[in-house]
């Protein structure tokens, strides 16, 4: 296996250079290729971060989109923590055939990070496998990294993430019940029950596609704690999906994040607020045709690997 190293706190421009590497040394030596990673993420398990950008099963979803043949991802314990690169590489061996490697030239590996691209190529010519270290992605000058998308994340710069991961920011996360506000208003909404180590946007209004019953819809969403009516103590998620009539709970919906149409704002009574969710509605009209005519990619590879990932697992692909 051509093996491509990394945390991949899901996978960007930077990573699927390194797998458009991968692919070209294994398909001449008839090879299989794939990501290597790790379970729990390390930043998670060392409390480096607080969230990731992507669960298991999101990761699976981008993965077939970039068609990535095979990830295999390690349980990453106390154990690994401490391996000196030497350990690692055994590690490394014993979990999968190692017949190259591909790496960004930044890659570091071992305790306390010890371990860099010039052992790991002594590591690979020693076993007569191939190895390739790829030079860094930039964007504007900078690094292209999940830390810095992160960053984009959480400031709700939802376009700069796009730009960096080479798709818009997602979730997929399961509609459970909430209040029934949104219904009282004329805009039901599906709260969206969210994972604690998933990294969520910053509290506002985006415009989103939505995948509801395997089909795309333009949405509206919400993070935040609903200001008008102050009655809810914890972040909520909700997605109130245009043109679109029926029950959705327990249904689990793919949202990805077109832009952030306005912060989250406290108005003086419901009769404001409904005024500007009418607003925003059609607003996210704009942004989703405009997103649709500029990447029709994204929608029909998404839409082909949300077919898959749910065949995989086991589940019927809902339909209207």
């Amino acid at each position: 296996m051509i093996a491509v190293l990394g945390a991949f706190d899901g996978f960007h421009r930077g990573h699927a250079l390194l797998f458009e590497r991968a692919k070209a040394l294994a398909l001449p030596l008839n090879l299989e290729w794939g990501a290597v990673t790790f379970d729990p993420h390390p930043g998670l398990f060392m409390k480096a971060i607080a969230a990731t950008l992507f669960t298991s099963r999101e990761r699976e979803l981008i993965r077939i989109f970039l068609g990535i043949p095979r990830i295999v991802a390690l349980r990453f314990n106390e154990d690994l923590v401490h391996f000196s690169p030497q350990l690692f590489w055994d590690f490394l061996r014993e979990n999968i055939v190692v017949d190259g490697v591909v790496v960004g030239r930044d890659f570091r590996f071992g305790y306390r990070r010890t371990g860099d691209v010039a052992l790991l190529e002594r590591y690979c010519r020693e076993i007569d496998a191939s190895f390739l270290s790829v030079d860094i992605l930039e964007h504007f000058g900078s690094k292209i990294s999940s830390s810095a998308i992160r960053g984009h994340v959480e400031s709700g710069q939802c376009e700069l993430a796009a730009k960096e991961l080479g798709y818009p920011y997602f979730i997929w996360a399961e509609v459970v019940h909430g209040l029934g506000r949104g219904k009282e208003l004329g805009f039901p909404t599906a709260n969206l029950n969210v994972p604690s180590w998933k990294l969520l946007p910053a509290d506002g209004v985006y415009a989103v596609a939505v995948l509801a019953k395997g089909k795309w819809k333009v949405g509206a969403l919400s993070v935040g704690k609903n200001p008008t009516f102050q009655d809810v103590a914890d972040v909520r998620v909700e997605v109130f999906i245009l043109d679109y009539e029926g029950d959705l709970y327990e249904e689990s919906l793919p949202v990805f994040f077109l832009s952030r149409l306005r912060p989250q704002m406290r108005f003086k009574d419901a009769e404001q607020l409904v005024m500007q969710i009418d607003a925003d509605t059609k607003r996210v009209r704009t942004v989703f045709r405009r997103s649709f005519e500029l990447h029709p990619e994204w929608y029909s590879g998404f839409l082909i690997g949300y077919v898959e990932v749910l065949t995989l697992l086991g589940y019927t692909v809902p339909k209207d």
